[in-house]
């Protein structure tokens, strides 16, 4: 066999391909410096270097106290400094900034722990299942994220029917008896026996009646801690009292209850269909592979077409909905039932010609979708989104907060999955070699590996989303940014000054006490 032999680089052909190589960088550096304008001309003009000056002089003073001349004959009644206006307003934004960087975060975190886990590739790559069973679960879907949206919907407006807060209480009390009475007494949920469809059938109707009566006490809880919320709110304004200058009120304490309540109301629907979804997709995926385990033939391959006409049928048709509702279009039917009719015939019957026990790498395509989602979210500057944020909530902070949260989902996201990519397969090996299923890998394997990086991670994207704050600020989004630009549009660098140096100064505690707790816990 012959073995072609690498041809060797003589010192000629070295020395003319590291000439153009230098050429290259040469012409790529001279078109840099034109197409940004570099002028070094300008630098010696004595007019801008003036400018500079004055600039730089004014911010080396900031304003942050106004000094009283001090009159010897009246020396009681004047005070020697006091802090300005622009000082007082830098502090309550800074704060302000602040604990929207830590709401972001501690938002973003949560939401990113679960996705960062779908968009590991050393973990996703392993995922493979027939085509019957993963067209199954993507049709099952929709049906469970539908029925989970319309009970909690359905329990959230019986709850608010509840307006006296001792009714509710009982309410919410008689709702934890009842579903500790399901899971105490009556045949169990889980078991190891072999059950007859009868008792399968009790068992599902029993798990549905127990997830409705927690919705139920959720929503109670929700309507219960509102008016303690409001109850709380005025008992506080009522106890506010004077130290000294500033008037010292707890009611935000009454408000945080006002505001879980609204929130557990208006993501509680959205987090069962999301749950409900993700539960009927794993049963389909798992009937359907059953399904196609069980049966050889003909009766495999129509199960498969079934199975993939539906799933692609839904795909198809959820696309559609999703784009008529962005562009409107004249005829939706062209755009959703016509093309999900089409393609999961085509589909179906192209179906027919695979191997239906063929294993299907689906953890690839989940890994390239949760990448490709969390490379689009970074691409869009949190300045953006804001903006986004802005039109929806409003001005303030609040659309500052949600803009940070959703581009430290993408950005967090992106770091946990790599960190999980990059951790020791040894103890993942001794896990599935006891039997372990994916579950308990990820549990016992996967986890105890990057609960330090993740709090490292955590942390520094804190830092980060304070410096983010800022700039936040400059299209509404609250915090210090918006008086910033305030400030450096009407060419008031000595106010400027004051909130850059107090941003510097945040910003570098919060890097010191990162650094501290990194050190602690990695």
């Amino acid at each position: 066999m012959m073995t072609l032999k690498r041809e060797e680089k003589t010192p000629g052909r070295q020395a003319l391909q590291t000439f153009l190589a230098f050429v290259i960088l040469f012409l790529l550096y001279a078109v840099a410096v034109q197409v940004t304008e570099i002028d070094i001309g300008r630098l010696r003009s004595e007019t801008r270097q003036t400018q500079l000056v004055g600039v730089l002089r004014f911010l080396a003073d900031p304003d942050i106290t106004n000094p009283d001349i001090i009159d010897p004959l009246f020396v009681e009644d004047t005070e020697p400094f006091d802090l300005t206006e622009t000082t007082i307003n830098t502090l309550s934004l800074i704060v302000e900034t602040i604990f929207m960087a830590l709401l972001a975060t501690t938002i973003g975190t949560l939401l990113a722990i679960p996705v960062s886990f779908l968009a590991a590739r050393n973990l996703m790559l392993e995922v493979t299942s027939p085509l019957a069973s993963f067209m199954l679960g993507l049709a099952l879907l929709p049906v469970g994220g539908a029925l989970g949206w319309l009970g909690a919907r359905q329990m959230v407006a019986f709850a608010a029917n509840f307006e006296q807060p001792l009714i509710t209480l009982v309410m919410l009390v008689v709702a934890v008896a009842a579903s500790w009475a399901l899971l105490r007494f009556g045949p169990p949920i889980v078991t190891e026996k072999r059950r007859s469809t009868n008792a399968v059938a009790v068992a599902i109707i029993k798990v549905v009646v127990i997830i409705l009566i927690s919705l139920f006490g959720l929503a109670l809880l929700s309507t219960l801690s509102q008016a303690f919320g409001l109850w709380l709110t005025d008992v506080l304004n009522d106890a506010a009292f004077e130290l000294g200058a500033l008037t010292v009120n707890f009611s935000f304490i009454g408000n945080f209850f006002t505001v879980m309540s609204d929130m557990i109301a208006l993501i509680l629907p959205a987090v069962t269909a999301l749950l409900a979804g993700f539960v009927a997709m794993m049963l389909g995926s798992r009937y359907g592979q059953e399904a196609v385990l069980r049966l050889t033939g003909t009766p495999a391959r129509l199960i498969t077409a079934v199975c993939t006409f539906a799933g692609t049928a839904v795909l198809v048709f959820g696309t559609g909905i999703i784009l008529n509702w962005l562009y409107q279009f004249d005829n939706p039917a062209n755009w959703t039932w016509i093309p999900a009719l089409v393609a999961g015939g085509l589909a179906a019957v192209a179906s027919l010609f695979l191997a239906p026990k063929r294993p299907f790498r689906i953890g690839f395509a989940i890994y390239t979708i949760s990448r490709g989602i969390f490379n689009t979210l970074r691409s869009i500057e949190p300045l953006i989104m804001a903006i986004v944020f802005v039109v929806w909530v409003g001005l303030g902070p609040f659309a500052g907060v949600m803009a940070l949260t959703l581009h430290t989902i993408a950005a967090l996201g992106k770091l946990f999955s790599e960190q999980i990519e990059g951790i020791d397969e040894g103890p993942i090996e001794a896990i599935n070699a006891t039997g372990a299923n994916r579950l308990q890998m990820i549990v016992f394997a996967v986890i105890p590996q990057i609960i330090p990086p993740y709090i490292a991670y955590t942390l520094y994207r804190w830092d980060i989303n304070v410096r983010m704050s800022t700039i936040i600020g400059f299209v509404g989004g609250g915090g210090i940014g918006f008086l910033l630009s305030q400030s450096i549009r009407l060419l008031r660098y000595r106010e400027a000054s004051v909130m850059m140096l107090a941003i510097a100064i945040v910003v570098s505690l919060l890097d010191y006490v990162s650094a501290d707790v990194r050190r602690r816990i990695i």
